[in-house]
């Protein structure tokens, strides 16, 4: 089964907690995290006269674009304030913007060993370790922790599933995501990544039931449009791709792939032969 381009999303300077969003990448379709979002509300006020004032130099370093000053700043403050935990994750946010991710995976650690009960912490570690690492063993066990902390979080299951799904345990990714599912049925993103895996394992008819289900709660995804109208013509049901295909073009007209999937389904080709014929053609 071909696995797609993997990268997570930007963290966002404003709670402790990483964005959610679900986009592509390169190619082809990119898996991206449910992350938490980084709140600069939730900020401390530092004791010491010293530490305010690197604390309030980091933040303005950071708001005016310089992320190497900002670095050097928090590491003055965490001089003076080693058990901050909002300034271990302000670190962590912008060594993972610099593509420093070994050590934005310590910033977390310092997180952990702080407040060993952070399951925000476990979460984000676990994103960072398959998402920028590739270490996905690492990154199954900080996320299943996350979980053990949390057992309610929908995002933590949906960001098992996305690690399953890199360690090509394809059935274990549909029991997370099930669970993702379950916590809150209005996840459109795990509907989507439950309807790909399906697609995957040829499971068709399961996988426009979940698709579907996600346009439904989402119908902005062009992907998802796209991907239904895939399905569809793999069982015969072509005027319904041709549908699918439009609604995605329509929402991403310059994505050639959708262009050249519905005029195919539109000219009557096969999609299969026509794949076939693109393979020869690059071989």
């Amino acid at each position: 089964m071909k696995m797609d381009n993997r990268n997570i999303q930007s963290f966002v300077p404003q709670a402790k907690s990483i964005s959610t969003s679900c986009n592509t990448l390169g190619c082809m379709k990119s898996i991206t995290f449910l992350l938490l979002a980084f709140c600069l509300a939730a900020m401390p006020s530092a004791s010491g006269q010293e530490a305010s004032y690197w604390q309030a130099q980091a933040l303005s370093d950071y708001q005016n674009g310089s992320s190497n000053l900002a670095l050097e700043d928090i590491d003055q403050y965490l001089a003076l304030e080693p058990d901050d935990t909002w300034a271990w994750s302000f670190k962590a946010n912008l060594l993972k913007d610099m593509n420093r991710y070994s050590e934005a995976v310590d910033s977390f650690d310092q997180i952990i060993r702080i407040d060993p009960d952070n399951a925000q912490a476990y979460n984000d570690r676990a994103l960072l370790l398959s998402g920028g690492l590739n270490q996905h063993d690492d990154a199954l066990d900080s996320i299943k922790k996350a979980i053990e902390i949390n057992p309610g979080n929908a995002n933590y299951y949906f960001n098992m599933g996305i690690i399953l799904e890199a360690q090509e345990s394809y059935d274990d990714a549909l029991q997370s995501y099930s669970q993702a599912t379950t916590l809150n049925p209005s996840l459109a993103v795990a509907w989507y990544r439950q309807g790909m895996v399906y697609k995957d394992l040829e499971k068709l008819d399961e996988s426009l039931s979940s698709l579907s289900r996600s346009l439904d709660l989402d119908a902005s995804n062009a992907d998802a449009w796209n991907e239904k109208g895939l399905a569809l013509m793999e069982l015969g049901s072509r005027d319904e791709a041709v549908s699918c295909f439009e609604r995605a073009a329509a929402i991403e007209p310059s994505n050639l792939e959708f262009q050249n999937n519905l005029q195919m389904a539109k000219g009557g080709s096969d999609m299969q032969t026509e794949r076939i014929m693109q393979f020869n053609s690059t071989s």
